[in-house]
């Protein structure tokens, strides 16, 4: 049962309503803890993306957190993607055990496992495989038959559709010209042949929409900057949609490609090569692009890389067209058995279930919720956020997703592609969409191990990294995503009708459209797409000390994922992060001689104050020798690329001793007070440094 405030409302339109409810949750979790109400002394705690090594460099912040026991202090834990990680495991943990023993929650015991939750997480460092019986080929499998039922559902239709433009049903005829050397000129394809007019109209038509755009502009009462500047996007997509239709509709002329090779090379093998040639040319010449794109490196920025997926699309498509034209099994009853079989699938199956996003989810809750020896048996990724609740003390964790808006209206949410959507024991929701409490939300069964594999979903199509139109095009027809189709809190209480929701949501995923905060159903993706820290809802929440690790992959230290969580919160709330982790920059040469802290300020636009503490994965003096070790043979330690999601023992334990002994050298021998005198103790030390 929720223990979620009665006055609470189900839906809450601002923020406010929404921080009044956490208050109340807060002042029930002090009141456990045994500590005074919250007044003006919030504590958060942000663990930022990162994958793994983010999970395990923040396993040693929290046990050193807990050593010095400040963790009882925290009123928030706010995470990101990796962070979320063990950030989920602390609040299982603490949900689970009660009291927590004297040597942390980390030391509790796992039944039939032979060692304690800390062993647990350090022999699930591959956690994508670590499981009994799996491996990289069950990885393999699971992406593949993702794959392979994705095409099931989407490959009919799309057959079906291809087919209905090769008929014969309008009084027209190809132009002769149009044909190949030795290839014959199409017949029928009357709905490639509208496509084809279609996009000659629209590039034959921009000449006079230019004289329009230039009349207009000349003549005062009507050059109308919005009337001028409705011309130019007009303009601009009379010369996309042109370029796209005209290569649609040549795919017919395409498919003459083979009988040409036929007529220009009189060999035995003429026939069967050009029989496939039309979408082999296309595919095979996307893929030497991107290998070319490979080889050269960083310098020609990804644009082979486009044009290669480009052109695999396109060969996509002229082989939807081959099937369609030669195979005689494409109007059978066979066929039609498959579309019949597509649309059940698209009306009954989960997108969600069935894309890799479900495996992921299923490693992540086996690895990261251990069951523990603890009250009744649960399943751990069953449990539901809204049973987090305040009275076992633990702090209330937000967990930080991305809301995809790269189709919004509203011109800030569509530039920046994304806009912070969080999930927690009180509400879920962002300010587009408005909040909804959780245990009115998708039924009352958000679960734990969903909120925070939806927060780590960082391959996705759509995303910043993957927004060219082929890119996006290609990971969704192959269902490469981990990306989840969530209710919007907004219409949270009303049951969407029975539509074939597979196919609308890789339409749009596909197509890059639908894709705002508007819908039904929102998409939601890694919470480091809008922001990487996990500060972001905890600056909205004004709290007075912040505590925060980044812990995303930054070799050459360049702090971008800080400069932007400063940049979004002053923008957004008006708030001033003063700090000067520059000084990390500088000292990136240094090895053993930085400094892995900065200590900062915070100025609200309420004209309050707190007080930042950035802590980032940094060798230093005063370390032990296994780190150091580890380091020289792995120099890219403590920056190893965030691809590397397979740990082993040695590798887990250096990122997590390193955090464990960088917090637990800034507490001290002896534990501080509070966190305000902790601030305090810092502060004097890096007076002095």
């Amino acid at each position: 049962m929720s223990e979620t405030s009665a006055n609470a409302v189900d839906y809450a339109a601002t923020f406010d309503e929404v921080h009044a409810a956490e208050r109340e949750w807060l002042a029930r979790r002090r009141q456990a803890a045994g500590m005074p109400p919250v007044h003006d002394d919030a504590v958060g705690v942000a663990f930022s993306g990162g994958g793994i090594r983010s999970a395990t460099f923040n396993l040693g912040v929290l046990q050193a957190l807990e050593a010095g026991g400040l963790l009882p202090r925290v009123d928030y834990l706010s995470s990101v993607s990796g962070g979320g990680y063990v950030a989920s495991c602390y609040s299982w943990l603490r949900s689970r055990v009660a009291p927590v023993p004297p040597g942390g929650v980390f030391t509790v015991a796992v039944p039939d496992s032979g060692g304690s939750v800390l062993d647990w997480l350090r022999g699930h460092g591959k956690y994508l495989v670590s499981q009994r019986g799996f491996s990289i080929w069950t990885l393999i499998a699971s992406i593949l038959a993702s794959t392979f039922v994705n095409v099931l559902v989407l490959g009919p239709p799309l057959l079906a559709a291809v087919y209905a433009l090769t008929l014969d049903w309008l009084p027209l005829a190809w132009p002769a010209w149009l044909s190949l050397p030795g290839g014959h000129v199409p017949s029928g394809n009357h709905g490639f042949l509208l496509l084809l007019l279609a996009g000659a109209f629209s590039l034959a038509a921009f000449p006079l929409v230019a004289i329009a755009f230039a009349f207009v502009s000349g003549v005062p009462r009507l050059a109308r900057i919005d009337r001028i500047d409705r011309l130019r996007v007009l303009m601009g997509s009379m010369i996309i949609a042109g370029i796209a239709l005209i290569a649609v509709g040549l795919i017919p002329i395409a498919e003459t490609l083979g009988e040409m090779v036929e007529h220009l090379f009189a060999t035995r093998y003429a026939e069967a090569i050009g029989h496939h040639m039309a979408y082999l040319t296309p595919i095979l010449g996307g893929i030497a692009s991107m290998l070319l794109d490979r080889r050269k490196g960083d310098n020609n920025g990804g644009r082979l890389t486009t044009i290669g997926l480009s052109l695999v699309v396109y060969g996509l498509l002229v082989l939807a067209n081959h099937l369609a034209v030669h195979e005689a099994w494409l109007p059978s009853p066979l066929f039609f058995g498959f579309l019949a079989l597509s649309v059940v699938l698209a009306v009954v199956s989960s997108l969600n279930r069935v894309s890799i996003h479900a495996y992921y989810r299923a490693r992540l809750s086996g690895a990261f919720l251990p069951n523990v020896d603890a009250g009744p048996v649960i399943e751990p990724g069953e449990f539901r956020l809204d049973q987090l609740g305040p009275g076992h003390g633990a702090p209330l964790h937000l967990i930080n997703t991305t809301l995809n808006t790269t189709s919004s209206d509203n011109e800030k949410l569509r530039s920046r592609e994304g806009t912070s959507f969080f999930f927690s024991p009180v509400y879920t929701g962002s300010t587009t969409t408005g909040f909804r409490r959780i245990d009115r939300y998708a039924g009352g069964a958000m679960a734990l191990s969903n909120a925070f594999t939806i927060s780590g979903a960082a391959i996705d199509p759509d995303m910043v990294a993957t927004r060219a139109r082929s890119v996006s095009f290609l990971m969704a027809l192959l269902n490469v995503r981990l990306g989840y189709w969530a209710t919007n809190p907004k219409f949270g209480d009303r049951r969407p009708p029975p539509l074939p929701w597979w196919w609308i949501f890789i339409t749009r995923e596909m197509l890059g459209i639908g894709l705002d905060e508007k819908r039904h159903h929102v998409h939601l993706s890694d919470g480091g797409g809008f922001e990487n820290l996990g500060i972001y809802e905890l600056i909205r929440r004004r709290v007075r000390f912040l505590i925060v690790t980044d812990a995303g992959a930054d070799p050459s230290t360049t702090l971008g994922d800080l400069g932007r969580a400063i940049e979004r919160v002053r923008v957004d709330f008006g708030a001033d992060i003063d700090i000067d982790a520059d000084r990390l920059y500088r000292q990136r040469d240094m090895a053993l001689m930085q400094q892995p802290y900065a200590l900062g300020t915070i100025r609200y636009a309420d004209g309050s104050a707190g007080r930042i503490l950035y802590i980032k994965p940094t060798l230093c003096a005063g370390l032990t020798a296994d780190i150091y070790a580890y380091w020289r043979a792995n120099p890219a330690f403590p920056d190893e690329p965030t691809s590397e999601q397979f740990f082993a023992e040695p590798q887990f334990e250096a990122y997590r001793a390193l955090g464990q002994q960088i917090v637990g050298k800034l507490i001290g021998a002896t534990p501080p007070p509070g966190v305000a005198e902790w601030f305090e103790a810092i502060a004097e030390m890096q007076a002095k440094s």
